[in-house]
């Protein structure tokens, strides 16, 4: 009886060698573009490591953009990051952190702010888990339209600026 035993675990054995070394290689085929498999100085796999930096985009006002002075200046961002997942985000106007002004979503921030006539940068920060950074920065006018500048140099009211009652 020990005998039979034996050879049915050593069968048993023998079919359950080749599965497990199908399932041990199913998550390398499965990798993802994002990720490189990460080894150590020994050649063991230790997982799946995020090497790419979240991606920054349509960004609020364009790049070199001309907004109106009128009421506040709205600017915005979205991002994505398709590995590890956003850890922070950081928006800086003029050098000055307004993060904690401004409304982050989880693929997004806005921020509003009565900005004065003239040049101004805007700089966002987009940090995730795995350590990798993304940084943008752009820069845009606001346009002072109280002094009658022409059309193409904000949203102003009136005839030079093609609004008519």
């Amino acid at each position: 009886m020990k005998s039979t035993l034996r050879s049915k675990f050593a069968a048993a054995a023998m079919l359950l060698v080749p599965v497990g070394a199908m399932l041990a290689a199913q998550p390398a085929a499965a990798q993802h573009r994002d990720y490189r498999e990460h080894r150590d100085d020994r050649g063991y796999g230790q997982g799946w490591r995020d090497e790419r930096a979240p991606r920054i985009f349509d960004v609020t006002p364009e790049e070199e953009g001309r907004v109106s002075d009128r009421g506040w200046t709205r600017i915005s961002a979205r991002f994505v990051d398709r590995g590890a997942g956003v850890a922070a985000v950081n928006l800086l106007v003029n050098g000055r952190d307004v993060t904690g002004r401004a409304q982050v979503g989880a693929d997004e921030i806005r921020y509003a702010e009565n900005l004065r006539p003239g040049r101004h940068v805007a700089e966002l920060i987009v940090r995730d888990r795995a350590g990798n950074t993304a940084r943008r920065v752009w820069d845009f006018r606001v346009v002072d339209t109280h002094r009658g500048h022409g059309p193409g140099y904000g949203y102003g009211y009136g005839r030079e600026h093609g609004y008519v009652r």
